[in-house]
């Protein structure tokens, strides 16, 4: 399938609900912690699987992403990836900075890796705030932010 932009637009715009939610408690593999959970279109017409991963001994080296299942193609592709900082890549030669991997159409229909689109990010600072702005990026229904993602408010005098 080739994909159009307006197509992709609409998988990050389109509202979404939690159908299989994130375990309460992270769970660690190979030196990260993980959470996964499964997303679908509030319409039922689009699956996405969702993840949170940061690594054990450098928590700023964390990404937050969103995979589009599509119903008619075998495989998943990764639409967006909220990350902290950490080691150098092809565009960016040292990530000292938060950044977001954004999907195109353009590298959706390419050889490249759907999310190669790659910005510098003031919108978080932490995972904590990455979390949120990955679910309102991605349209989360607002009931479950509130139930599995509550924001943490910080007290007066912390």
């Amino acid at each position: 399938m080739m994909y159009e932009q307006e197509y992709i637009e609409n998988l990050f715009r389109c509202e979404k609900e939690i159908i299989e939610p994130p375990t309460k408690e992270y769970k660690e593999d190979r030196g990260h912690m993980k959470k996964n959970f499964t997303l679908c279109s509030a319409d039922g017409s689009f699956l996405f699987r969702a993840f949170i991963r940061f690594n054990t001994k450098f928590p700023e080296n964390f990404s937050i992403g969103l995979d589009y299942n599509p119903r008619e193609e075998k495989g998943t592709i990764c639409l967006l990836r909220c990350n902290g900082t950490h080691g150098e890549n092809k565009q960016i030669p040292h990530h000292d900075s938060f950044h977001v991997h954004k999907a195109t159409a353009e590298t959706i229909n390419s050889d490249a890796k759907p999310e190669s689109n790659i910005e510098i990010t003031q919108e978080y600072g932490s995972i904590e705030q990455a979390i949120q702005y990955f679910l309102k990026f991605i349209n989360l229904r607002q009931e479950d932010r509130n139930t599995y993602f509550p924001e943490k408010q910080a007290e007066l005098f912390d």
